[in-house]
């Protein structure tokens, strides 16, 4: 199993799943993406066959339900049957997966069985925002961002950052998208599988540095190498956007509006602006770029979004600060912290990455938190000492919620993802970081099976050259 909940009592016996389970559950169970999940989970030997009923329930065979008692859902399992509680719709598939976790494989004379053992379960998170950042390199498969929703929903998180890296094909700039690019078609259903799973899609687009649509290692640029006549949309050396100009500013509203109707209703959108580099800060430049944001967080919020944005480029590392934690800050001094902070409007959500950060508290979001912002801290995979930080800050210090980011490391850093999910819940969260390894495997060999192809077996296409 990957998690263990808040509250678990093991009784006696165990439920075996019969080989087609015909259950009664709410309408949102009904999705063909839960029957398929059943079916992976128990190794093909199940099949689930849902009749809708009414109330946030999941029942098969007679157990007996659990009362939430102030939990967000109950799992009571029981030789005669499965019974599944939740306040909510997201609640009661965040309780599907809990289900999901607890099939086990044991012998039987005609081969194997699955069964879950016996309890009772009482649960809900320990953070309320989990969010999880996927990029859709032009390096990047279908299949793998397919996957990659159906583990994040395996894991329960509550939202997908989804960033595309010239990889989408957008109407309102053809240069936006590499050649070989996704269309919305291509991307569409992958989305709304995962709205089906309970996680919210957040469209993100970089709207001040990474203007290049790439990493800076690199050096691609999705639009000028394909039109350097379009330079002027862009700083000097092509790497931030040209914000003080009207059709800069009219394209980047463009694009956010596709990008919004693509992704579906939802409560965010990350505007990026981190890594600023070259941006020279001034008071005339500290204007432009606070009255530019906050802009688009009062465009968002009259559309029912708020805004992200990363916070390196708003601080300064302080004196005071640990020197065993060597802060990211971009600010180039303390009065320009308090200039950018002090001008930019508290609708907007700040996602504080401190990727060297070992040790908790995070004094940067405490920063944050006393200009009066909601914070999200946001761990990669450098390290459990880094994600613990991370995730003990954010529940001592009661913050906004955890962004786990994913960036160009899932070849090695897929079972972050999982250990940041587990650091995100009530129970015992003090999984063994290699032990995260082996169930990674696990939970993608269920949400989509490999079936014999070597590429898509694990989380590497190969087994050599990869990073650890």
């Amino acid at each position: 199993m990957i998690f263990k909940p808040k509250y678990c009592k093991m009784t006696e016996g165990s439920f075996t799943l019969p080989r087609v389970a015909c259950a009664t559950a709410h309408p949102s169970l009904q999705s063909e993406i839960f029957g398929e999940l059943w079916h992976h989970f128990s190794l093909g030997s199940s099949e689930l066959c849902v009749t809708p009923a009414d109330g946030y329930c999941f029942s098969l065979g007679s157990a007996a339900p659990l009362p939430l008692n102030g939990y967000a859902y109950t799992v009571s399992i029981e030789p005669r049957g499965i019974c599944l509680l939740a306040e909510s719709e997201t609640a009661l598939i965040h309780a599907f997966m809990t289900l999901l976790d607890r099939f086990t494989a044991a012998d039987a004379p005609e081969g194997t069985r699955i069964e879950a053992a016996a309890c009772q379960l009482y649960d809900r998170a320990s953070i309320g925002c989990r969010m999880v950042h996927f990029c859709v390199f032009p390096e990047t498969e279908l299949w793998e961002l397919r996957r990659f929703v159906r583990f994040a929903a395996a894991l329960k998180y509550s939202h997908l950052i989804l960033e595309f890296w010239g990889t989408l094909r957008l109407d309102c700039l053809r240069e936006l998208a590499w050649p070989s690019a996704f269309s919305k078609e291509e991307i569409r259903p992958i989305l709304e599988e995962g709205a089906a799973l309970g996680l919210e899609t957040v469209p993100m687009f970089n709207h001040l540095g990474h203007a290049s649509g790439s990493r800076i290692m690199h050096g691609k640029h999705v639009v000028l190498d394909q039109n350097p006549a379009l330079g002027s949309y862009f700083s000097e050396d092509g790497w931030c956007w040209a914000i003080e100009k009207p059709r800069v500013r009219a394209l980047l509203r463009k694009i956010r509006a596709e990008l919004c109707e693509l992704c579906g209703e939802g409560s965010y959108f990350h505007v990026g602006c981190d890594e600023a580099f070259g941006l020279e800060l001034t008071e005339d430049s500290i204007v432009l770029i606070t009255d530019f944001l906050n802009g688009i967080a009062a465009e968002m919020k009259e559309a029912g979004r708020r805004v992200i944005a990363w916070g390196d480029m708003l601080l300064f590392r302080h004196a005071h600060y640990d020197p065993a934690n060597p802060y990211t800050c971009n600010s180039p001094s303390a009065e320009t912290e308090r200039a950018m902070l002090g001008r930019l409007s508290r609708d907007i959500l700040i996602a504080d990455w401190q990727y060297d950060a070992r040790h908790a508290p995070i004094e940067t979001a405490g920063t944050l938190t006393a200009a009066g912002f909601d914070c999200l801290l946001c761990p990669w995979d450098k390290g459990v000492p880094q994600l613990d930080a991370c995730a003990d800050t954010v529940k001592e210090e009661g913050l906004f919620g955890l962004l786990h980011t994913t960036w160009h490391t899932l070849t090695s850093g897929m079972p972050f993802v999982l250990l940041a999910a587990v650091r995100s819940f009530d129970g015992d969260s003090t999984m063994p970081h290699l032990a995260a390894y082996t169930k990674t495997a696990a939970l993608l060999r269920r949400v989509m099976p490999a079936e014999g192809d070597y590429r898509r077996a694990g989380w590497s296409r190969e087994q050599v050259g990869i990073r650890w």
